[in-house]
Order: C-alpha cells, then sequence, then structure tokens
C-alpha cells in the first residue's frame, strides 16, 4: 500500500500511469465526439469562415465539459504527486518517469498542458511548492517540446516567482541537478539548459524586463 504522505510510489506510479493511460483513450473519444457536435452546433465547421482562436478554445472546453472532466482532475492531481515525488527519486527512477511520460502518447500530450499551466500557480510567497513542481515538469518534458516552447514556459515561471516574492536561483539551481545529462528528446541536454537559462540571450532579452515589471507590480500592490 502506497504510504498516505507519499501517494506516488514507485512500486504503483506506473500502474497509476497505465490505468490513466486506459481511461485517457476512452476519454478522448468521447471528446472528438462531442468537439464534433459543439462545432457543427455553433457554425464552426466549413470551408469559407476560419473559426476565431476564442472560439475553437471556448468550444474545446464545452467538448470537455461534455465529455467529463473527473479523469483529466486525476490526471494533474498524478502529475503534482509525481512532480514532488521526482527530485527526491533515484538517476534511474528519475530517468523512468521522463521516458514513461514521454512515451505515452495520450498523457504527454495534457502533461504539456499541465507543463504551461504551471506558471499560472505562482502567484503568492507561499506558493514555492507550485513553483517547484512547474521546473519539475518542465525537466520531466527533456527538451521533447520545441525549444521556443520551452523557453516561454521557463521564463514565464522565473517571472511569476520574482513577481511572488520567491527565491527562484537556488530552486532553478536544485532542480537543475536533478535533470537529464545526457541527451532528450530534443538532442540537448536539460540540466546544462536550466543552468545557463539564466545567462541566456532569451532571458536577458525577455525575461529579464517582464522581472523588472513584475517586481514594479508587486512593490506598488503593496505587502502581501
Amino acid at each position: 500500500m502506497a504510504d498516505a504522505a507519499d501517494p506516488v510510489t514507485a512500486p504503483t506510479w506506473e500502474a497509476r500511469l497505465s490505468e490513466l493511460h486506459r481511461r485517457l483513450r476512452a476519454w478522448r473519444l468521447s471528446f472528438e465526439t462531442a468537439l464534433e457536435d459543439v462545432r457543427r452546433e455553433r457554425g464552426l465547421r466549413g470551408w469559407f469562415k476560419k473559426p476565431r482562436p476564442e472560439d475553437l478554445r471556448a468550444a474545446e472546453e464545452e467538448a470537455q465539459r461534455r465529455a467529463g472532466t473527473a479523469v483529466l482532475a486525476e490526471l494533474s492531481t498524478f502529475f503534482d504527486e509525481l512532480c514532488d515525488r521526482y527530485p527526491s527519486a533515484l538517476p534511474q527512477e528519475r530517468a523512468t518517469i521522463r521516458a514513461r511520460i514521454g512515451a505515452d502518447e495520450e498523457v504527454f500530450d495534457l502533461f504539456w498542458s499541465y507543463v504551461e499551466a504551471g506558471p499560472l500557480r505562482v502567484r503568492r510567497p507561499g506558493d514555492e511548492r507550485e513553483f517547484r513542481r512547474g521546473l519539475v515538469a518542465v525537466a520531466i518534458d527533456d527538451m521533447r517540446t520545441e525549444l521556443h516552447l520551452i523557453d516561454a514556459v521557463l521564463g514565464r515561471l522565473l517571472v511569476a516567482a520574482e513577481g511572488a516574492g520567491i527565491e527562484w536561483r537556488p530552486v532553478l539551481a536544485e532542480i537543475a541537478q536533478v535533470a537529464n545529462r545526457g541527451a532528450g528528446g530534443g538532442g540537448a541536454c536539460m540540466r546544462t539548459y536550466m543552468e545557463e537559462f539564466p545567462s541566456s540571450p532569451y532571458f536577458r532579452v525577455t525575461v529579464a524586463e517582464a522581472m523588472r515589471e513584475a517586481t514594479r507590480k508587486a512593490l506598488a500592490a503593496g505587502p502581501r
């Protein structure tokens, strides 16, 4: 039985992932059917009228509601627990986590949505755990996603931490140490990428100014 204080343990997390994969395959079929229905009902199909992005997003949200969101909420909780476990796991298990998440197509498509949502969960000084999860999720992605998307989400995480008053540098350095030292899905070293991100051109050009703006807003808002 899993320890109540550590709900994702080595003997059980892979079994949970397999079960979620099975349920997600069934859910996706329901979602795709619901999405076709919603698009037809809202006139979002056809050759001569290109739907607006916001209309497509609204249609997807409605299709998710119709297909049911319970399994998506369960998957998000699973990702939280896996990200909490990852830093203290042994190197072999960390490699297994990266490989299993990356190889499971049903899960990985939704995992990137989880990664992108990470910065939105970092709002206050007490959100360091959410910040840490966000960084771990980037490490688990292991450069499988396009670099410009990884740059953007890691930058947003650091900006969110700066605005929340979280000391992000030591946490980033800590998570970099448990990132993959070798070549990930994108053919680059995630550990080196995370270690060098604060000195990267993207950070200097895009992230640094956003951090200054986040700090100004935080100071103007007063004590949290």
